[in-house]
């Protein structure tokens, strides 16, 4: 059995980014050997959420929303790579893709329709959850 190793961030950003290139290039090596069979990566979804937020953030690589999802989805296909719940971060991120929602929005409401989300923000709304009502 091949091991299974875990991935920071920072691993998948430089492959994404291309740089710095040493730093790049080692983080490709790392894919490749996924690839080939001769380990598995595990990428929590906190991970890749930490990702997401520096792929959009004006205080990271400030990548507009469709860029971002295209290099995320890169990043969700990648060989070797295992992820918790692949469906529901998949489901997230055409949420983030479509909406203005932020990631950890998309993620709670990729729940629906299996769990009621409860939320006051009405864009969450729209999108299936609902509200809570003070019934007394």
């Amino acid at each position: 059995m091949t091991d299974l190793v875990a991935v920071d961030a920072n691993v998948l950003l430089r492959f994404l980014q291309g740089e710095p290139v040493e730093q790049a290039a080692a983080a490709e090596r790392l894919l490749r050997q996924a690839e080939q069979g001769e380990l598995r990566i595990f990428l929590h979804p906190v991970v890749f959420a930490e990702i997401v937020y520096v792929a959009t953030s004006s205080y990271g690589l400030a990548l507009d929303r469709v860029r971002a999802v295209a290099d995320l989805r890169t990043v969700l296909q990648l060989p070797g790579l295992e992820i918790p719940e692949r469906g529901r971060v998949l489901d997230a991120l055409r949420r983030f893709e479509t909406t203005t929602l932020d990631w950890a929005d998309c993620v709670l409401l990729s729940y629906l329709p299996d769990r009621t989300v409860y939320t006051f923000d009405r864009q969450m709304i729209q999108q299936g959850a609902q509200q809570p009502r003070d019934e007394s």
